[in-house]
């Protein structure tokens, strides 16, 4: 039987989901909600809104909404009004979030040490060249 790349990559993608949902499930964030959180740290130089959000998860404006207020009351991020548009809703970062990072980071260095454990430093970098090119490919 032909084995497809596809179906393990989307095996894989499943384990990660599911190993970072329990991880951060212990801090009460949801995968998505770290997507977001991800997404606002990755654009920290800039005032980020909800449509901003809305664009990079491709969802709806209720489901962003929802996260994001999720993660008020959590208190990961804040809601202010824009200072370009006053009918925008732009969001930031808090402290606790700048803190959560850490721990966040340092748990991503735990796993790829586990994902690569047996790989040479050779093959590190050559499977690093191929998940590379295979993104690129689906960029197109």
């Amino acid at each position: 039987m032909k084995k497809h790349i596809g179906m393990y990559l989307k095996k894989i993608g499943e384990k990660l989901e599911k190993r970072a949902n329990e991880a951060r499930g212990a801090d009460g964030i949801t995968f998505s909600q770290g997507k977001v959180l991800f997404f606002l740290r990755k654009n920290a130089n800039r005032e980020v809104t909800l449509r901003d959000i809305e664009k990079f998860l491709d969802c709806s404006h209720a489901t962003v909404s929802g996260l994001v207020s999720r993660l008020v009351e959590k208190g990961f991020v804040t809601l202010e009004v824009n200072s370009l548009d006053k009918r925008a809703k732009t969001v930031r970062l808090t402290e606790k979030e700048r803190e959560y990072h850490l721990v966040v980071q340092r748990r991503r260095e735990e796993q790829e040490k586990k994902f690569l454990a047996g790989f040479s430093d050779e093959e590190r970098e050559q499977l690093l060249g191929y998940l590379e090119r295979l993104d690129k490919n689906l960029e197109n």
